[in-house]
């Protein structure tokens, strides 16, 4: 039987709309990685740091605490099969990966009333006090349900299952809607 490679589409169609105005922008992210990272009962995010930056250096260790141990780490680069296969190798037992590429989407939500948009449908107090740069949350935001990262002041990435991502970007609109 022929193998078919995967096809990398975008969940958002060609002509779709970014961002909202001064105040806030909103852009799909392109491209990169999504994997879910499961680890034992004794696997901690320090220990998943340092051996992706042995075995991976050029993927970075950008890891997003999901659950009790589990993450999703991501990045930029196109990450294909024979690469993860690779990696997987290259892994104590300690830890298991499953990609998540095809089945996840990014999104960046930035501007300085992007907290006054997302707390419109999260129950997660993003304030900077509290939420630092780097920290991420899973949560709902309205009923679909996503995860929350601060990647900068006043930047957040979003990452949602693919058949929610047309849902929560025309969400995100309308929750924006009184900064245009």
């Amino acid at each position: 039987m022929r193998d078919y490679p995967l096809e990398n589409r975008s969940a958002f169609s060609p002509d779709v709309a970014v961002g909202t105005g001064a105040a806030i922008n909103l852009a799909p992210v392109p491209g990169g990685f999504v994997i879910h990272v499961l680890g034992d009962a004794k696997s901690d995010e320090a220990a998943l740091k340092q051996v992706l930056a042995k075995i991976a250096p050029e993927l970075g260790a950008d890891v997003r605490k999901s659950a009790p141990n589990q993450w999703f780490w991501v990045g930029d680069a196109a990450v294909y099969s024979d690469r993860l296969t690779e990696l997987q190798a290259g892994l104590v037992n300690q830890f298991a990966l499953a990609d998540q590429t095809h089945g996840r989407v990014r999104m960046r939500l930035s501007g300085a009333s992007s907290r006054t948009v997302l707390a419109k449908g999260t129950m997660v107090d993003l304030s900077a006090d509290l939420f630092a740069i780097g920290q991420s949350a899973m949560t709902q935001i309205g009923h679909i349900g996503a995860m929350i990262t601060r990647i900068e002041d006043d930047s957040f990435e979003l990452i949602v299952l693919r058949s929610f991502a047309a849902s929560l970007w025309d969400e995100l609109h309308h929750m924006a809607a009184e900064f245009r």
